[in-house]
């Protein structure tokens, strides 16, 4: 991967970050986003539950109404719908970087997911939560800390714009390095390939995680050629990290090749929900309007 040596400000740049804003908008401007709705309670409009007096609660949330029926106190709580703070982790490694020879116009994976990560982030400062950017390959290579303005958004598009996929990847160790700097409370938004060594320590960290209160979703992108393996003849596959190259006939191992990733793909939908993970499987073949929207209406209709 030769070196990027363009300036942070050269007019390619800022092309990309204007053609990423731009995508970024249209997508969100489709999307029903609706009002998330946070696990804390806070002091906002909308009516939660009732709990009973205790000395130290504010008086001014006694509802007197049911004082009067019942001879008890009931204080009222909220449900706080807002000031979210969320960080997204990218997988900036080099397989992040892979483009099919025969893509037919659709994206290279890293821009797959920098649309989707310029997306959420639009979506969540919309909401006028505060969101914040880290990609990481086997160490974070960049980090943007969660803000809520709404020119934040315009920070979080120049570090994915000045961004190039390369080096190895470590999900589980920088995950778990990032543990204690994590919020004990917020969302935690994770988008990558997958393509890891070590998916026990992954799991692990995610579930710890989970444990500690963040709401984790975890996206995960492939292009249909790592799915299909679809080349034919005697083949040398150069690896985008640090894999030595391999030279075979595709033909003698796709069948085998396909079961195991559909295999793996499966294992992830099995096993994070018990986790406390939301997981969500997108191929670049699919539009992202309609897989983010999916995705969302579904999150919406199973929140209470």
């Amino acid at each position: 991967m030769p070196e990027n040596t363009q300036s942070p400000y050269s007019p390619e740049v800022l092309a990309r970050i204007a053609s990423l804003k731009i995508r970024a908008l249209n997508l969100v401007e489709g999307l029903l986003s609706g009002q998330h709705r946070s696990r804390h309670k806070g002091s906002s409009v909308e009516f939660a539950e009732y709990k009973d007096y205790t000395p130290g609660d504010e008086i001014r949330h006694i509802d007197w109404k049911v004082v009067g029926k019942t001879d008890k106190y009931h204080v009222k709580q909220f449900e706080q719908s807002t000031n979210l703070k969320a960080t997204i982790l990218l997988d900036a490694s080099g397989s992040m970087g892979y483009l099919s020879p025969e893509s037919g116009g659709r994206p290279a994976k890293m821009d797959y997911a920098k649309t989707l990560v310029a997306s959420l982030a639009c979506l969540l400062l919309r909401q006028f939560d505060a969101v914040g950017l880290t990609a990481f390959n086997d160490h974070v290579v960049n980090h943007i800390p969660p803000r809520s303005k709404a020119s934040h958004l315009q920070h979080i598009l120049h570090g994915l714009a000045t961004l190039e996929p390369e080096g190895i990847t470590r999900l589980g160790t920088v995950i778990g390095n990032m543990v204690e700097r994590l919020p004990g409370r917020g969302l935690l938004i994770l988008v990558s390939d997958l393509l890891s060594p070590h998916d026990d320590e992954l799991k692990r960290n995610l579930k710890l995680l989970c444990s500690r209160g963040l709401e984790v979703i975890l996206f995960h992108i492939l292009d249909p050629d790592e799915l299909t393996l679809p080349f034919d003849g005697d083949i040398v596959f150069e690896s985008l990290e640090d894999d030595p190259p391999v030279g075979l006939d595709p033909e003698d191992i796709r069948e085998e090749y396909q079961k195991l990733l559909q295999g793996q793909i499966e294992t992830w939908k099995r096993d994070m929900p018990g986790q406390g993970v939301d997981y969500v499987f997108l191929e670049t073949t699919t539009p992202l309007e309609q897989g983010l929207s999916y995705y969302l209406l579904k999150r919406n209709s199973l929140i209470k």
